[in-house]
C-alpha cells in the first residue's frame, strides 16, 4: 500500500507541475505590418492551381471591370458597412495609376474595388480597381487565413489594403503581411438570382453564375473534389480545388447526399461535360443538411 500511495503522489505531482495539453495559439492580431520572408518568392496573380493528373485546369474568368450586373460572390446582406469610426484608424491610399516600379519593395497603401478573383496553389489573387489604374492584391494562404473580413472580400467589395509593392512579370502587385492589412470598407453587392442547372450550356462558358441544389454524391481526387449537384432541371458537377474546400464554413456536408447548398462559380467545359467553378472559398455556402 505504501508503495502505491507513493507511486499515486507522484503521478500527481508530475501532472500539476506539468501540465496536460498543449498551449492555445495566441488570437492577439499584430499591431503592425510583418515583413515577409526574403525567400519567399513572389506569385503572378494569375497563376493557378497545379492540375490533378493530366486533367486540363479550369480557370476563373472574370470581368475586366465592373458591370451593371450584381455579383454572384457572397455578401453578407444583413451586415451594416463599417462605420467611420471602426475605419478611421486605417491609412490614406494613394492613386492606384501612381504606383510605379520605382517603388518596389516599398510598403503601400491603396483603396480600390474588387473587379477579379482566382485562386492558385498558394493562396488566392485579387483585381483592384480605383476607376484610374488597377493593381493585384495578392494574399497567400496564412495572410488570407488571418483576415478577419475574408468572408467579405468578393467581386464588387471596396476594400483598403497596405502590403508591400512587387511586380511579376510586369504586373504589380501588393502583398499584404497579415490579414489586418486588408480591411473591406463596403461589401460588395448581394448574390445574383440562381440560375436553373437545367438552364447552363456551354455558351455560359466563363460566365459567373450561381446555382442552388442538393448535393447528391461526391467524388474525391488528389487536389480536389467533385461534388454533383441537382435541382429540378438537371445536375451539374461543382469542381472544387482543396485549398478552396478546406476553408468553406460547414465543408464536411459537401460529403453529405442531402445537403443544400448555393454556389458562385465561373462555368467550365471538361471532356464535354459542364463544370461550375468556385474562385474562393466563401463562393460555396451550405444552406442546410440532412
Amino acid at each position: 500500500m505504501t508503495k502505491r500511495v507513493k507511486a499515486g503522489a507522484l503521478l500527481l505531482l508530475t501532472m500539476l507541475v506539468g501540465g496536460c495539453g498543449t498551449p492555445g495559439r495566441p488570437t492577439a492580431a499584430p499591431t503592425g505590418p510583418l515583413r515577409l520572408p526574403p525567400s519567399r518568392t513572389p506569385i503572378p496573380a494569375t497563376a493557378t492551381p497545379e492540375p490533378v493528373a493530366s486533367r486540363p485546369l479550369p480557370t476563373s474568368t472574370v470581368p475586366a471591370a465592373p458591370t451593371a450586373t450584381p455579383s454572384p460572390f457572397p455578401t453578407d446582406e444583413a451586415e451594416a458597412s463599417p462605420t467611420p469610426a471602426a475605419t478611421a484608424h486605417l491609412p490614406a491610399g494613394i492613386p492606384i495609376a501612381a504606383l510605379d516600379a520605382g517603388m518596389l519593395g516599398q510598403e503601400v497603401t491603396v483603396v480600390g474595388t474588387v473587379t477579379g478573383a482566382s485562386s492558385f496553389s498558394a493562396g488566392f489573387s485579387f483585381v483592384l480597381s480605383d476607376g484610374d489604374g488597377e493593381v493585384a492584391l495578392l494574399m497567400w494562404h496564412d495572410v488570407y487565413d488571418d483576415c478577419w473580413d475574408a468572408p467579405e472580400i468578393g467581386l464588387g467589395a471596396r476594400v483598403n489594403v497596405t502590403g508591400e509593392l512587387g511586380q511579376y512579370e510586369g504586373q504589380l502587385q501588393i502583398q499584404p503581411s497579415w490579414g489586418g492589412a486588408v480591411r473591406v470598407l463596403e461589401p460588395g453587392p448581394a448574390w445574383a438570382a440562381a440560375r436553373p442547372i437545367g438552364s447552363l450550356s456551354s455558351e455560359d462558358q466563363g460566365e459567373q453564375v450561381v446555382i442552388e441544389g442538393t448535393v447528391t454524391r461526391t467524388e474525391g481526387l488528389s487536389s480536389a473534389v467533385r461534388v454533383f449537384v441537382s435541382d429540378t432541371t438537371g445536375e451539374i458537377v461543382v469542381f472544387i480545388w482543396r485549398s478552396i474546400l478546406d476553408r468553406i464554413p460547414g465543408n464536411t456536408a459537401l460529403g453529405t447526399p442531402g445537403s443544400t447548398v448555393r454556389v458562385a462559380g465561373s462555368v467550365q467545359e471538361y471532356r464535354g461535360a459542364l463544370e461550375l467553378v468556385p474562385a474562393l472559398p466563401y463562393d460555396v455556402v451550405v444552406l442546410a443538411t440532412p
